[in-house]
């Protein structure tokens, strides 16, 4: 019988050999491949040279945090393929030791490639303009044509290019939204929404056909400190009255047919640019004003220069920025776009027992969402300050419902004027497909031991007693919402009631009403920071931490899957905002609704182009 055997024995032992020799060399070819990869990527000693230009040329949309893996980016540089993407930090950080390096003499803008941002990115960037162009330094700007973000960051330079077909399109801000109500009714979908707060609308688009009355008095207010903010920053820059620049948004249809469609003369005319050229041209001025060949100008860029600025510190003590960027969600699914309460508690909760972290900030650009995430998370940002390490929140663009939830944990909060904060309220979402069902002809029934067994079925209609305890749970938690605000903001809880209601208040509204400590970015939130932990200049550094990522083996290829899977199902024509942003909100919504999400959560996509 074994010799019978035999063959098939030799056959098994050749095939596990094999196997381990092309596991083996797949390992080899992966570390190889690694190794190549930071050797390509090691430092090198960049100096910046004498009577340079800065060169600015974002590739993308400014971003708070940077959510590619480390093997992401490994790829990309491989195929030299650029991120796309820039930081506020590092665009700030840049500007600002320029503005006192001798070997800078001006900074160039080129704005072709920009990707836009929020009011609050935009405008951080811009007052480091502001202050690079008041140390002296002129700031030389190009772009082919200005979108409204764009133009921001261009309005504050001392010289403004744009070639003969561009145009400066300024029309101001906008809050809509997709309705699917519509849609839903023509499917047999019903959404069952239960809300808390009169002006939580993020139930609307999936339970109405247009806007409420009460999200339009909520959005108009925050719209009109975004356009105040934008206007101010816009007239600052170019040294005209904001008046001006409110009237060319106004009756900007009526001016361009009045110039005949010549954008460019208009804009020259109206004082928003102040040179009519090429990309060539705007070259030529920068070598005039540094007197140097065009092929041979001094210049560096950002990332070169950053590296090349570099300041190092000995110092033991830290302050820890820990990222809360994007949609809060329970769990350790790090998927693009999204908080894992999970990894951030597990980041945090190692803060707690690092002895030379000695203070922690925040930095918040969140819309909320889960309540379940947000509550997990509070719960940690509490053991830092039981471990005696202060905390500061520093709200970026949003720092909304769930976030705001998050941060009534923290020592001090501080929003920049732009910023969509607070938005006190509670929803519950449960989807329904028995209509849906019933126009396909399929029946469904059974059998179940108590009344509740099943109740929250998607295939049957909510019964009455269900919809009553479904409202119990969102009110209870809209009211341990409002408490939680008031303890922490020292109101009364008729006053944290008053200012809840589910709105959203600029950073401005949330100051006046106490919802946040102070205005500024996060070099307000810093400097406050220092102060709470006692720590002496120049003896501690920042350390600003990566977002937190599972460690599923197979972490990247499931990124890669889903995004490839998003471009296969959304044809070309949808993937453009505001319907691909609105399909992403709803369906992040609905992903979560089942049995029933409960959600703190503002469905706002601010990014101006």
């Amino acid at each position: 019988m074994r010799i019978l055997l035999l063959p098939f024995i030799w056959l098994g032992r050749v095939l596990h050999w094999l196997r381990v020799g092309v596991l083996n060399l797949l390992t080899l070819a992966v570390l190889a491949f690694i190794a190549i990869g930071l050797i390509a990527k090691s430092p090198h000693h960049v100096a910046v040279p004498s009577k340079a230009a800065l060169v600015l040329a974002p590739n993308g949309p400014l971003l708070y945090v940077r959510s590619q893996s480390w093997e992401q980016r490994l790829f990309d540089d491989l195929n030299q393929r650029k991120p796309s993407g820039v930081l506020v930090r590092h665009m700030v950080e840049a500007i600002d030791r320029a503005a006192t390096d001798p070997r800078i003499h001006l900074l160039e803008l080129n704005l072709s490639d920009f990707g836009g941002g929020s009011i609050t990115q935009l405008d951080t960037v811009a007052r480091a303009l502001q202050r690079f162009r008041a140390s002296g330094k002129p700031i030389y700007a190009y772009a082919p044509a200005y979108t409204q973000g764009s133009y921001l960051l261009a309005a504050q330079a001392n010289h403004i290019y744009m070639p003969s077909l561009g145009m400066a399109l300024i029309g101001g801000f906008t809050a809509d939204h997709l309705y699917f109500k519509g849609l839903l009714d023509k499917l047999g979908v019903t959404v069952y929404a239960f809300r808390k707060g009169k002006y939580k609308s993020a139930v609307e688009p999936l339970t109405r056909t247009d806007m409420s009355a009460a999200a339009q008095t909520e959005n108009e207010a925050w719209l009109s400190e975004w356009w105040k903010t934008y206007v101010d920053t816009v007239a600052k820059g170019r040294k005209l009255p904001a008046a001006h620049i409110s009237a060319y948004a106004d009756n900007l249809s009526q001016l361009i047919t009045a110039s005949g469609g010549n954008g460019a003369e208009l804009a020259l005319k109206q004082g928003l640019i102040t040179h009519i050229g090429n990309e060539r041209s705007f070259k030529r001025a920068i070598a005039a004003k540094l007197q140097q060949p065009v092929r041979k100008l001094h210049s560096i860029d950002l990332d070169r220069y950053l590296a090349a600025t570099q300041r190092t510190s000995s110092a033991k003590d830290i302050i820890a920025v820990v990222p809360i960027d994007g949609a809060l969600m329970p769990g350790s699914q790090d998927n693009p776009g999204t908080v894992a309460a999970t990894l951030t508690v597990d980041q945090i909760d190692r803060l707690v027992h690092d002895k030379n972290v000695k203070a922690v900030v925040l930095q918040v650009n969140s819309p909320g969402g889960s309540v379940d995430a947000a509550e997990a998370i509070r719960e940690a940002v509490l053991r830092l300050r039981k471990a005696g390490k202060p905390v500061v929140v520093s709200m970026g663009t949003l720092g909304a419902s769930g976030a705001y939830w998050l941060s009534t944990a923290a020592d001090r909060i501080y929003a920049h004027p732009t910023t969509l904060a607070a938005d006190i309220g509670v929803f519950a979402l449960f989807p329904n497909y028995a209509g849906t069902l019933a126009k396909l002809g399929i029946g469904y029934s059974g059998v179940a031991t108590t009344p509740s067994a099943g109740a929250l079925s998607p295939y049957a209609p909510l019964t009455p007693t269900t919809r009553k305890a479904m409202q119990a749970v969102v009110d209870h938690l809209y009211g341990r919402f409002v408490k939680l605000v008031a303890h922490a903001r020292h109101l009364s809880l008729a006053q944290a009631g008053k200012v809840a209601q589910g709105r959203a208040w600029s950073g401005v509204d949330a100051r006046r009403l106490g919802l946040v400590d102070g205005l500024g970015g996060m070099r307000e939130a810093l400097a406050e920071t220092v102060k709470l932990a006692k720590l002496k200049t120049g003896a501690y550094r920042v350390d600003y931490l990566p977002e937190p990522r599972g460690s599923h083996p197979f972490a990247l290829a499931r990124h890669v899957a889903m995004l490839s899977l998003r471009e296969a199902l959304l044809p070309a024509g949808l993937d453009t905002p505001p319907v691909s942003e609105g399909l992403a909100q709803m369906r992040l919504l609905l992903d979560h609704a089942q049995p029933y999400g409960l959600f703190a959560y503002l469905p706002v996509a601010p990014r101006i182009r």
